[in-house]
């Protein structure tokens, strides 16, 4: 199960928002070893998770959580504007009608869809693309290495890539662009095997 959080809501819903930061830090920080911020020792948290940030928080049948997305209007400060400017001084956003997604989570270990890609990395990537087209936001951005690179096109997202940076920790990164529309989520559904929504996200869990 898929929900949309707003931010906001944190001091009201800090449990999971707390499993979330404390996903990040073991995905980011422990594992892949990037240079991010860690609160009270176990939290990933940063500059932009802020009340305006949207969240999707994917849930496993037994209500564990096995994934999360970060969504950031690129009207307000967002990490092209920031850290990520640095990679690809060529490329800058500034629209309401582009937004950003950052610091996608999808736990191993769980159900996978037809495709090979875990139900819960599909499940969110749907869910961006759903999110998107509710929203009337026209196109949504995002920095990836390679391996998101292989992910998103075994899942139907096709994109413009803008650019590429290569670093001496991750290799190389990229940016790049997604046109959000109905054709874009009949492509996801397709390569995915997940049912098309019936009606926009649910912003409370059951």
């Amino acid at each position: 199960m898929l929900i949309h959080v707003g931010g906001w809501e944190r001091g009201v819903r800090a449990e999971i928002f707390e499993r979330m930061f404390r996903q990040r830090k073991r995905v980011f920080h422990d594992e892949k070893q990037w240079d991010v911020k860690v609160v009270d020792g176990e939290f990933e948290i940063d500059e932009y998770d802020r009340d305006d940030t949207a969240y999707l928080m994917s849930f496993d049948p037994s209500g564990a959580m096995v994934g999360s997305i970060r969504l950031l209007s690129t009207a307000t400060p967002h990490m092209m504007s920031g850290p990520f400017g640095e990679m690809f001084p060529e490329v800058s956003f500034r629209s309401p009608a582009i937004w950003e997604a950052t610091r996608f989570v999808a736990l191993g270990g769980g159900a996978l869809q037809p495709n090979g890609v875990s139900t819960a990395a599909c499940e969110l990537l749907l869910g961006m693309c759903r999110f998107g087209l509710d929203h009337g936001i026209g196109h949504i951005t995002a920095v990836y290495d390679a391996g998101m690179a292989r992910l998103y096109r075994r899942c139907g997202l096709t994109h413009v890539e803008l650019g590429r940076h290569r670093t001496a920790e991750h290799g190389t990164v990229f940016v790049g662009l997604w046109e959000i529309s109905p054709a874009l989520e009949d492509s996801i559904l397709a390569a995915t095997g997940l049912e098309r929504p019936a009606s926009a996200l649910p912003s409370r869990a059951a």
